[in-house]
């Protein structure tokens, strides 16, 4: 029998990891409610009341054994869908559908649950938008107590098997066996779903929003998932599954071979760098140790807002997780970015934006929410006073901005010390990743303690194409010429005026760019805690005569194929070691 054509999938990579295995294909329930009527809507009434109290006993017993799985911090995601249950103005709405309507708890449910669904997905921000699918959820749980009917067993799980489906209900990871599941593939959903955020704190490759996924799989199918590039591919090739599993490998050996005690990163002529990890998740700080991270580039809070059930995390919580991040990293610095969002943070009644991708966000409405951005603020100053804090900003471009979180600093430090609360110095940094950012350098350096590269989003916003877009995905580039010369900029401003920068996009965990970025003139290089062994290896075979070699050709190159076929054989002889699997990555669509 002839091999079956590998077809690949591209969506968005929510959880980072490569893993391959057996499709098990979930459907979900697609029930059509009938409207039908009842003789007595009391009775109906409760009925309805009875299956959400039921619900709520399981939720409590799935959040229970969600906490033993992942940790009591990512229990209170399921926060979430009792506060959906105890909704006085929703718990109402369906009452009165089946007392005005004479209507069974089925229809009502159906109907109240559609209208919210339908106005959560209307809204642009990508956080509230995807709550619709803890709606969905909770509405899922109660029809089935409604029904009588139990929800889909995944406690006997195949071994080696990658889930499937259009979505996927976060409590469900309570009750599967975990050893035997490899990666999650999901039609809809983002990253700062909760599924999605529960998949990077069980370390499962996931990758969500992948168009029509299911009508191309059938269960037993092979996949091989690729959380970081958000691709996955149904029948891969030999190849294909080899080079998975030599990255895998490779990877697996580094963070086994390397620890905290292991010598400074440095280039085979002795230049001093600093590798430091990019965090989010508890778990990512053991992981950043035992590689050997010499801090903590870039930990981004909005963990803290997405999982948090109430929307904001009190002042007392925020300190105490920066707290605990400062403690564990020091002497290490600990770069808290504040809250990177956008603007349905304002609530329902706030600013639409048909952009919003450059509309209300990160910087800008934090000091919008002035409140919420003080307590934040609070929090990191307080936790300055147990280790190395520093404060970064995201998406800024314009000094102003700059100004304002300042004189913002200035009097949280008057207040704290007036109430004889320590307040240490905490640095402040700015993240470059808006194009006006790059043409005004000069005059943020002279406001910033230190700068910081968001490459993922400098790459965007430079090349005017949605990183999330498979039709334009082509330009997404690192290697673009335009990237490039941006980097180049940053990286010369920042020299000449002796301002510390660092790069915290992904691309530093690949050793072709690794190479590229020292040879302009990085020294620091902020990557997924497993990177840093493989980068440091890689680094500590090349000069930085050699980089900079490389650099100032790559900067006069016109395409990014000139770019990709230069830089691929150059570093490939400088680094004697493997670096097949980091290729792909790199390697650009040819649509120049």
């Amino acid at each position: 029998m002839a091999a079956k054509p590998e077809i690949t999938f591209r969506g968005h990579g929510v959880s980072p990891g490569v893993a391959w295995g057996r499709a098990l294909k979930i459907d979900s329930q697609n029930r059509v409610m009938l409207r039908v009527e009842v003789a007595d809507p009391e009775s109906e009434v409760a009925r309805f009341l009875k299956a959400v109290e039921m619900s709520k006993i399981q939720l409590q017993e799935l959040k229970g054994r969600l906490e033993e799985k992942v940790g009591v911090e990512h229990g209170v995601i399921l926060d979430a869908h009792f506060l959906i249950l105890d909704d006085r103005v929703l718990r109402e709405e369906i009452v009165e559908r089946i007392r005005a309507q004479r209507a069974n708890a089925e229809w009502a449910v159906t109907q109240a649950t559609e209208r919210l669904i339908a106005a959560y997905k209307s809204l642009e921000d990508e956080y509230f938008r995807e709550r619709h699918s803890d709606i969905e959820h909770v509405a899922e749980r109660i029809l089935l107590n409604l029904s009588g009917d139990s929800a889909f067993g995944l406690g006997r799980l195949p071994e080696d098997v990658i889930l499937v489906a259009r979505d996927f209900n976060p409590s469900n990871f309570a009750t599967m066996d975990l050893g035997r599941v490899r990666g999650l593939v999901l039609e809809s959903g983002g990253r700062t779903s909760h599924t999605a955020i529960l998949s990077r704190g069980l370390r499962l490759p996931a990758v969500m929003g992948l168009c029509d996924i299911l009508a191309s799989v059938s269960t037993g199918d092979l996949l091989l998932v690729n959380g970081d590039g958000g691709q996955v591919i149904v029948h891969p090739t030999h190849e294909h599954l080899e080079n998975a599993r030599r990255q895998k490998e490779a990877l697996a050996a580094a963070a086994e071979a390397a620890g905290p005690m292991e010598t400074a990163a440095a280039t085979a002529d002795g230049m001093a760098l600093s590798l430091r990890a990019n965090t989010e998740l508890p778990h990512e700080l053991t992981a950043a140790i035992a590689c050997g991270a010499e801090g903590i580039g870039l930990y981004r809070s909005e963990f803290l807002f997405f999982a948090h059930p109430h929307g904001f995390p009190s002042m007392e919580e925020q300190r105490s997780v920066y707290s605990t991040l400062a403690r564990a990293m020091s002497p290490h610095p600990v770069a808290i970015r504040t809250l990177d969002a956008g603007t349905e943070r304002l609530g329902e009644g706030g600013e639409r934006s048909t952009n919003p991708s450059m509309g209300l966000r990160g910087i800008r409405l934090s000091l919008a929410l002035r409140d919420a951005f003080r307590e934040q603020v609070e929090a990191i100053v307080r936790a300055g006073s147990d280790g190395n804090i520093e404060m970064l900003l995201p998406m800024v471009s314009t000094v102003e901005e700059i100004r304002q979180v300042k004189d913002l600093l200035a009097e949280v430090r008057s207040g704290l010390e007036r109430a004889g609360i320590p307040a240490a110095p905490v640095p402040l940094g700015v993240m470059i990743e808006v194009p006006a950012a790059v043409l005004v350098l000069e005059t943020l350096a002279r406001e910033a303690d230190f700068l910081c590269v968001g490459t993922n989003d400098l790459i965007q916003y430079v090349m005017a194409a949605d990183r999330g877009n498979p039709a334009v995905d082509y330009l997404c580039q690192p290697l673009h010429p335009s990237v490039l010369a941006c980097l180049g900029r940053i990286a010369e401003v920042s020299g000449r005026m002796g301002k510390p920068v660092r790069i915290c996009g992904e691309i530093s965990s690949n050793p072709f760019f690794a190479v590229l970025l020292v040879g302009m003139g990085f020294r620091q290089l902020s990557m997924t805690p497993l990177a840093i062994p493989a980068i440091r290896r890689a680094l500590g075979k090349v000069s930085v005569a050699a980089a900079r070699r490389v650099a100032e050709r790559a900067l006069t190159l016109a395409t990014t194929g000139e770019v990709y076929d230069y830089l691929v054989p150059e570093v490939s002889c400088l680094v004697p070691i493997d670096l097949s699997p980091y290729e792909k990555e790199i390697r650009p669509s040819r649509h120049e």
